[in-house]
This record gives structure tokens, C-alpha cells and sequence, in this order.
């Protein structure tokens, strides 16, 4: 039995279990909190980082990795395209929105929802900093790149549409709309996704919004 190891609340965690449910595959989620790593997520996840997978014997940390494992045993529906050039710009925006895009979307869910469970207030200079700074530097890029497209690259779903969802997904959870009038092929395209079935059920899961 797979096991995702991380809290389903976090994007990245939310990343390998849409994966895991676009390709049918049973899995648990054992909850673990990285605020602070118990010792024994340590032994899977040397970071502390979460998701880390174990498949049995085999254990393994870090989204964009195990979504690749998972990929490659299980590939009979294909979440990444089949030309070398498709797949280099799927592998491409997974890494933008894993480490470029989260500085304009997951930031407000850590600044305003997460210091709370670690005992601080939000900073809402900080805040205000994500929307002067982070969001000017990110969503253009992301707003032209989408265009009218339902995804990103290929014409397909892959991971790339996966990652670039969560992170957006976790911006609302911390009631930070997508500005509609400045960004619309943005929200048209995180709107369609989130109503996918495998986000559908996970966010309603979560609890911090509703996808009806």
C-alpha cells in the first residue's frame, strides 16, 4: 500500500495525491505536521520537508520526485506528455510553480494560515509585500503562457497543470482571490481545474472553501 506522508493541506502534498487519484491508485495519508519534523519522518524525508512516499520497502521525499516514480510504475494513464520538447516544458513549469509561482499564491496561505499554527500573528506588511512585489514579478509570465488554453502544455493534463493548480488552490484557501479583471485567463484556467473531479474532492475535503 502507498502511503503519502505529509498533511493534505499542504500544496505540495495536494500535488502527489491529485496525481495519485487522476491515475486511480489506492493510497493512505499519514498526516505529519514539518512544524517540527517528528524524527521519524526524518528517516524518509532527511529535509523534513513534506510529501515524502513509501511504497512498501521503498521510500522517497519531495513532490516532483515521487510524481516522476509514480509516473514511471504506473504509467497506463500518462501524466506526462510522450515528445522530449513536451515533457521539458512540463518538468519546466512543475519547477516554476513549485519555486517561483508559490512566492505569489501558497506565501499568503503561510502567512496568514500557518504562522497561526505555529503560534504567531500574521503580518499583513508581509502581505501587502506578496501582492506589490511577488505578484507582478510571477502571474504575468503565467497569464501570457496560458493564454486560452485549457492546459498548459501539450493539450493534455499533466503534472505541470497539477502543480500550477495546488498553488493557486492554496492562495484561495487563505482568501486571496485570482483578480479576474487583471489575470482571466488565470482564473478561467484554475477554475476549470479545480472543478476536476480529483480537486473537487480533495479541497471540499479540506474544508477552506467549496467547489460545488
Amino acid at each position: 500500500m502507498i502511503t503519502v506522508h505529509g498533511s493534505a493541506v499542504s500544496p505540495f502534498v495536494r500535488k502527489v495525491i491529485v496525481l495519485l487519484t487522476e491515475k486511480g491508485i489506492d493510497f493512505s495519508i499519514n498526516p505529519v505536521s514539518p512544524f517540527p519534523a517528528p524524527k521519524e519522518h526524518l528517516e524518509i524525508s532527511p529535509t523534513g520537508k513534506i510529501p515524502a512516499l513509501t511504497d512498501g520497502d521503498y521510500a522517497l521525499p519531495d513532490s516532483s520526485a515521487i510524481c516522476g516514480y509514480l509516473e514511471k510504475k504506473y504509467p497506463d494513464i500518462k501524466l506526462y506528455p510522450d515528445t522530449a520538447e513536451d515533457y521539458g516544458r512540463v518538468l519546466w513549469f512543475e519547477d516554476y510553480a513549485d519555486n517561483e509561482l508559490v512566492k505569489a499564491t501558497a506565501s499568503f496561505f503561510f502567512n496568514r494560515i500557518a504562522v497561526k499554527m505555529m503560534g504567531r500573528k500574521p503580518d499583513e506588511a508581509i502581505i501587502q509585500k506578496i501582492r506589490d512585489k511577488a505578484e507582478p514579478a510571477v502571474l504575468p509570465y503565467l497569464e501570457k503562457e496560458i493564454g486560452d488554453k485549457e492546459f498548459i502544455v501539450a493539450e493534455q493534463f499533466t503534472v505541470a497543470d497539477i502543480a500550477i493548480t495546488c498553488q493557486f488552490v492554496q492562495r484561495l484557501y487563505a482568501g486571496e482571490p485570482i483578480d479576474a479583471a487583471k489575470y482571466p485567463n488565470i482564473a478561467r484556467y484554475v477554475d476549470t481545474h479545480m472543478h476536476r473531479p480529483s480537486f473537487k474532492h480533495w479541497i471540499n475535503k479540506d474544508g477552506f472553501i467549496t467547489v460545488e
